[in-house]
């Protein structure tokens, strides 16, 4: 099967958040026998597939298979292509990275091998809540971690990614009539206070942010609430920036009397740090084919955190570039394939060593 087909064939798969783990593996397992068919063994876990080639320690790719949108929307824009634009539901994040790690793998074990991985997940966009687990495993095994994330439009590649924080602040007050002041503690007033105290902290690292995006609070319009609750989204990268925001909390307290703020704080991802050795050595690779490459820190999580954090030389970005991802307008450039391709074959050589020419 070509490899235009193969990504036709993807994107036109719908496998979304209201779809069970087993649906999409089961809906994705004709790649497992791409996989079979270029010299690999496969395992299937509870939310991956896992496919060895050679013995550790592998140089190993991944890649995630599920998406955001919902059952049917394939149907209702399916894979289409304009001019050098792909469209279609995840054709950029990330069923492009996909078909560009097979086709990668398959042009490098035409004449060259080494020792692979390949783990293909399907509960990324849900936080990998249990291909974690798989990931951590593969990582003590593993030499360099490829990922094939979705590139930026420009072709620029990920050298690190910001870890990602739950944070949920809780106020509780006094119930009163809503016409009364005295009567009552206003919990949503609490959360107003500290919604502004939280946010004033952005800025004040180069890489802590911290977003409200969900607020909760108040039954009736003429009672004074007595809870109230706000989600934050929060990204960092240093571990000084995390230390920082354990203590801010800490320090919260409530304005009236008879109120008080608590919150819960969930790390959902560590940072992938960077690797400036290996940069350097994708940098080289690029040039030895005539390529230009640069680097971006990316403000989103993603799995190959569990190997840069198992201290495994790690890259991103090195899927299919494009833009207007977990949206109706989501699309990938065609013309940058062949570049993209052509730059893991030359990568997959180099880090081969010995066993690079059969």
């Amino acid at each position: 099967m070509k490899w235009i087909e193969i990504y036709e064939k993807l994107v036109n798969i719908d496998t979304g958040p209201d779809l069970p783990l087993e649906g999409k593996l089961r809906r994705t397992s004709f790649l497992t026998e791409i996989l079979e068919d270029l010299g690999f063994r496969v395992e299937k876990r509870e939310a991956a597939y896992v496919a060895f080639r050679g013995k550790p320690p592998y140089v190993t790719l991944i890649g995630h298979l599920d998406t955001v949108f919902p059952e049917g929307e394939s149907k209702r824009r399916p894979f289409t292509i304009e001019g050098n634009i792909a469209k279609g539901p995840g054709v950029c994040d990330m069923k492009g990275g996909v078909v560009i790690l097979l086709e990668s793998l398959k042009r490098f074990l035409q004449q060259n091998d080494t020792d692979l991985c390949v783990v293909l997940n399907v509960d990324e966009e849900l936080g990998s809540p249990l291909s974690g687990e798989v990931f951590k495993e593969v990582a003590g095994m593993s030499s360099h971690c490829l990922s094939f994330e979705p590139g930026r439009e420009n072709g620029e590649l990920i050298s690190s990614r910001k870890g990602i924080i739950s944070l949920w602040l809780f106020a509780r007050g006094k119930k009163g009539h809503a016409s009364r002041l005295d009567e009552g503690a206003n919990a949503i007033v609490e959360l107003a206070f500290k919604v502004v105290e939280l946010t004033s902290l952005n800025g004040r690292f180069p890489n802590l942010t911290l977003n409200p995006t969900i607020v909760k609070g108040g039954a009736e319009s003429n009672v004074t609430p007595d809870k109230a609750e706000v989600y934050f989204d929060v990204r960092y990268y240093d571990d000084k920036e995390y230390e920082f925001l354990e203590e801010t909390l800490k320090r919260l307290s409530a304005v009236h009397p008879e109120a008080n703020v608590s919150y819960t704080l969930k790390l959902r991802r560590l940072p992938m740090k960077e690797d400036p050795d290996f940069v350097n050595i994708v940098k080289m690779s690029a040039e030895e084919i005539g390529m230009t490459v640069s680097f971006v820190r990316a403000t989103g999580g993603g799995d190959v955190a569990f190997f840069s954090q198992n201290g495994v030389p790690s890259i991103d970005g090195l899927g299919i570039p494009g833009g207007k991802m977990h949206s109706e307008d989501e699309y990938a450039r065609l013309d940058q394939f062949e570049d993209r391709v052509n730059l893991v074959v030359h990568l997959l050589r180099k880090l081969g060593g010995e066993k690079n020419v059969r």
